[in-house]
């Protein structure tokens, strides 16, 4: 392979994540031992929230008063479209039963789990989409009981744009809960007495740590680490648009990778260029992070051919992928890139090439889509998937 590295990382997520283990091992530890005043004194100290964890539904339908027309139409317009999605998925996967021999007959019967865990983030960003994509989903699939958590937004309680879209989706208890306590909240069946028997949703290094400790007691969706974009472009790709989507995705926290992969020098170049002087544009917490994220997370590799970058790119194997180039029929039928991905095609403007944006439902990070999908509804969320057999005489 004749590949170079333009711009190299200094850091990987893997190699931030001890400290992690440590704080995240004490926490649970904690909580389990201390129970729901445990998760109060952590909600306390790193959220600085002390109000009610459980918000009743008068509180619920008092916060989303706040939330404009607009936005609400907005809202119910996206979680319909998941949620279609995901009764679509689960009418294509059925039960079914075989006679293997005369006699002996054996099947599947697909059962929803009793209550599913949805942690929808709210850190620097109001996640919205992160709470219909969890919710929405698991209803879909006929879980009883969901529970959501979402953290203090500001300390001021959840986002209201955050609780309209869980109502909407069809949450039945919703928690002012966020980070390992949230995590460890549902998990123990804390404030709830409804231990969940999955918990689902993206977070920051310690809630990915706190689910990955969690697991075997509770299922887990992926293990969804720090945010992820890589994107192949070739010359015929519009560099502003890559940097910019390169910043998009960089600024969503310090350890959010952005990798660039090309056939051309010139557009590396641009790119380059463009990328900081975007971060400088960005509002004081968001371009912290990116330019952190971009110092030590960022790369980018130039190729001599696209074969070579679909290699680079699967090695990679990244949560998010966008391709920008002028053949896109060869990368849609291309085994590289594509295996386990869903494809969405996003029309060109003007003399910019399409794009091809590969989407993972529910996204692994840290070189996980090697071996995991993204959660459906069918795969890795909601559903048990219960063998049975059956002999006569």
């Amino acid at each position: 392979m004749s590949i170079s590295y333009l711009k190299r990382a200094t850091k990987t997520p893997e190699s931030e994540s001890g400290n992690a283990q440590a704080v995240v091992a004490e926490m649970l530890a904690a909580i389990e031992a201390g129970g729901e005043q445990a998760v109060r004194d952590y909600a306390q100290k790193l959220d600085r929230w002390t109000g009610p964890i459980l918000l009743s539904s008068d509180e619920i339908e008092k916060r989303a008063a706040e939330v404009p027309d607009v936005v609400r139409r907005d809202i119910e317009f996206a979680a319909s479209q998941v949620r279609r999605f995901a009764l679509a998925q689960r009418a294509s996967i059925g039960d079914f039963s075989v006679e293997l021999l005369p006699g002996l007959t054996a099947g599947q019967r697909l059962v929803p789990v009793n209550v599913a865990g949805c942690y929808v983030p709210t850190g620097r960003y109001a996640h919205i989409a992160s709470a219909y994509m969890s919710i929405a989903t698991a209803k879909a699939a006929g879980v009883k009981t969901v529970v959501a958590c979402s953290t203090p937004h500001r300390s001021g309680g959840i986002h209201p744009y955050v609780l309209y879209a869980m109502k909407i989706a069809g949450a039945d208890i919703v928690m002012t809960l966020g980070g390992v306590q949230a995590v460890a909240a549902m998990a123990f069946g804390l404030f709830t007495g409804k231990p969940a028997d999955m918990i689902v949703g993206p977070g920051n290094k310690f809630v990915a740590e706190a689910k990955r400790m969690l697991f075997g007691r509770v299922g887990i969706d992926v293990f969804a680490g720090p945010s992820e974009i890589a994107i192949i472009a070739d010359a015929s790709a519009d560099p502003e648009i890559v940097a910019s989507d390169l910043v998009g995705q960089a600024e969503h926290g310090h350890e959010s990778p952005a990798w660039l992969i090309t056939t051309s020098g010139e557009l590396a170049a641009s790119v380059q260029r463009r990328v900081p002087e975007l971060i400088e544009r960005l509002p004081a917490p968001a371009r912290e992070a990116a330019g952190a994220a971009w110092r030590d997370y960022g790369e980018v590799v130039l190729c001599a051919s696209r074969e070579e970058a679909a290699e680079v790119s699967d090695r990679y194997a990244c949560e998010h992928l966008e391709v920008h180039a002028a053949d896109l029929d060869w990368w849609l039928v291309s085994k590289h890139c594509s295996s386990r991905l869903q494809l969405c095609f996003a029309p060109s403007s003007g003399d910019s090439p399409a794009v091809i944006i590969v989407r993972r439902p529910w996204r692994p990070t840290g070189n996980a889509c090697t071996n995991a999908q993204g959660t459906t509804r069918g795969e890795l969320r909601e559903d048990k998937k219960k063998k049975w057999q059956k002999g006569s005489s």
